[in-house]
């Protein structure tokens, strides 16, 4: 009896889970913003330069080049023991603007990162815009709710600061977002 009461109460809040997160918007936009004590040059070449990004990024375990999609080169991360994800170059402008995304059929999650690279006094300012479009609507409450939004930019921005020998603080912004995305053009 008390297996069968757990069972349900159990099934009862994942169906309201779901139910809360298929309520939830599927697309999301944030930003955040790093000042980098270093040239535009270190940091586009750090950026760019996927193969290393095991030395300094935590929580990826390997990097694997990919085939050339649509003439732009892609790579997989292996971010846990099983999890692999493709990503690709979709714009490359180089120390101005980059823009990556995830590539895959039947993502749980579908999104780009934009990467703009602002030369300031001898700094560098970075801003990494996400736009993410969530289909799972239980993932979709637990990136609302348990994991912020910037999460995943902070946590690159001060790997990268700390690669590059500089203090990481990055600053979250408010968007407005107009006209079309990466992640709304595919």
């Amino acid at each position: 009896m008390t297996t069968m009461v757990i069972l349900i109460i159990t099934a009862l809040a994942l169906g309201l889970a779901v139910l809360a997160g298929s309520r939830l918007p599927k697309t999301h936009v944030c930003a955040s913003r790093q000042r980098l004590e270093v040239p535009v040059d270190v940091v586009w070449e750090k950026v760019t330069n996927f193969a290393d990004y095991p030395k300094w990024r935590p929580g990826l375990a390997r990097v694997d080049a990919g085939p050339l999609l649509e003439g732009q080169p892609s790579w997989f991360e292996y971010c846990a023991p099983r999890v692999k994800v493709q990503l690709q170059f979709i714009e490359f402008k180089p120390k101005t603007r980059l823009v990556t995304r995830l590539v895959g059929d039947k993502l749980p999650i579908y999104g780009a990162w934009e990467y703009e690279f602002t030369e300031d006094d001898g700094a560098t300012i970075l801003t990494i815009t996400e736009i993410d479009k969530v289909y799972n609507p239980l993932l979709r409450l637990l990136t609302r709710v348990v994991f912020p939004h910037n999460a995943a930019m902070d946590v690159f921005l001060i790997a990268l600061a700390r690669h590059c020998g500089v203090t990481g603080n990055p600053v979250h912004l408010s968007l407005r977002v107009d006209g079309e995305s990466p992640v709304e053009a595919a």
